[in-house]
């Protein structure tokens, strides 16, 4: 994709590196805000989306001041590293990857999970994964040997105190099936074949959630979903089931989902590329009805799925103090990540712009004292910040990970899968976990790792 740099329309941020961490910075917050000596990373007042630049890289303890028009309005004080747990041999993409953390049960300690299985279609459903967890907030990692309860990536805890979570069921071979619907394509494209979500075998149908309630006791819920135009497929034969993205509760108790992949028929027969799509549950999960859909390029209804970028992806959305719901998505592995806003709770969204470069799997969460923190990766890992809450004007990104060699260029493959995930901590903080491939071990070898880092925001 060739875009030009835009601009943004408030002013950008500029982050400045202070030193790093010591008992009399943490002691002494008046200081970190008004030090004025120290040295600064200036930036023009735009951001350039067609070149992908390594941010500000952190990775040890220490303090970041961000600073608008000259003025720092927030710090940013960032842990040393923790390595969670590191491969012993050489493993294949999918292994010791896409980590997540959450909370335990008693809601006391972090489990900290990642995957150990090739990232494929294939092993969807497959309960091949890693676990440690920590009761000291994240300095030690030791093994689960209670019997915790597995958490998702999607998952929105309800006001009941019950969990809601997707699982992903296993792709099966619709060969097996003795009455399935023709394909829209008559001929596969990329291996892919289209069929109308509402015609396929109910197993194909709806969405799978579980549900976990306060005894830790769990159900599979086989939700359905109205969405008349929406497009189920199949990978060679073998068709998932596929509904990712964020589900939040509205106080009304409601439930919204902002879900990908979501294909539908555009002019003469033709799928769109991947659009994110928002449902509404009045009845917890058990049946979703249509809200809306973002659709890559709302102005070209033409433009047909695997024809270039990905279209929109792995979205990650929140909603905002005054209710104002943001959602931020992925367009490829080294392009621009989206944003689009919703002031009627996601019947409508604002024409998607796009303001980093580069990004996958994006994290959103509004802390307490409403910042909201934005984690991305791909290359390396990146942590960006909206000091206002409104979602609007964001700082540079911090990187967790140097994937930049000395002349600049970069492996977008070769440092980190790039999926980030963040967890709200006890004080103000919160909890970063992420994979990092060039980690070495004792004899030097590089091996897959996956890292945990305590973040603090502190405003003026």
């Amino acid at each position: 994709m060739n875009i030009k740099s835009f601009s943004i329309e408030l002013a950008l941020f500029i982050i400045v590196l202070c030193i790093s961490c010591n008992d009399d910075v943490k002691d002494n917050v008046v200081e970190e805000f008004d030090d004025v000596s120290l040295e600064c990373i200036e930036e023009n007042n735009t951001i350039s989306i067609s070149e992908i630049k390594q941010g500000l890289l952190s990775q040890d303890e220490q303090t970041v001041r961000i600073t608008h028009n000259g003025f720092c309005n927030a710090i940013v004080r960032l842990s040393k590293p923790v390595m969670v747990t590191q491969a012993v041999d050489r493993v294949e993409w999918g292994y010791y990857q896409f980590p997540i953390i959450y909370w335990s049960g008693n809601s006391k300690s972090l489990i900290v999970k990642w995957q150990m299985k090739p990232d494929s279609h294939l092993a969807y459903g497959e309960e091949k994964y890693g676990y440690l967890i920590s009761e000291d907030e994240g300095e030690t990692w030791a093994e689960l040997k209670n019997d915790e309860f597995i958490q998702e990536r999607y998952r929105v805890q309800l006001s009941n105190g019950n969990i809601l979570q997707v699982k992903d069921p296993v792709s099966k071979d619709i060969s097996l099936y003795p009455h399935f619907p023709k394909p829209i394509n008559e001929i596969p494209i990329k291996g892919y074949s289209f069929y109308y979500e509402k015609e396929v075998p109910n197993d194909f149908q709806g969405v799978y959630l579980e549900q976990w309630n306060n005894n830790h006791k769990s159900k599979i819920i086989h939700a359905s979903i109205s969405d008349p135009k929406l497009l189920r497929y199949d990978i060679d034969g073998d068709m998932p089931v596929v509904w990712w993205g964020n589900i939040k509760e509205l106080p009304d108790g409601s439930l919204i989902a902002g879900v990908y992949p979501s294909y539908y028929t555009i002019l003469d027969g033709a799928v769109s590329k991947s659009a994110v799509s928002f449902y509404r549950s009045d009845n917890k999960g058990n049946h979703w009805n249509i809200l809306s859909s973002i659709p890559y390029n709302t102005n070209d209804n033409t433009i047909s799925v695997f024809d270039g970028s990905e279209g929109f992806g792995e979205p990650a959305f929140e909603v905002l103090k005054d209710g104002t719901f943001v959602c931020v998505m992925r367009t490829g592995y080294t392009s621009p990540m989206y944003i689009s806003y919703s002031s009627n709770q996601g019947k409508n969204w604002t024409n998607p712009e796009p303001f980093t470069p580069n990004g996958v799997m994006p994290n959103l969460l509004l802390l307490d004292n409403n910042v909201l923190v934005l984690a991305s990766g791909r290359p390396g890992i990146q942590l960006r910040f909206n000091i206002d809450g409104d979602g609007k004007t964001w700082s540079e990104p911090i990187e967790m990970i140097q994937f930049e060699d000395e002349n600049g260029s970069y492996d977008a493959w070769g440092t980190s899968c790039g999926y980030p995930s963040i967890l709200k901590g006890l004080d103000g903080s919160f909890y970063l976990v992420y994979s990092d491939f060039m980690s070495k071990n004792e004899r030097g070898e590089y091996r897959k790792a996956i890292f945990f880092r305590k973040v603090q925001i502190i405003k003026r």
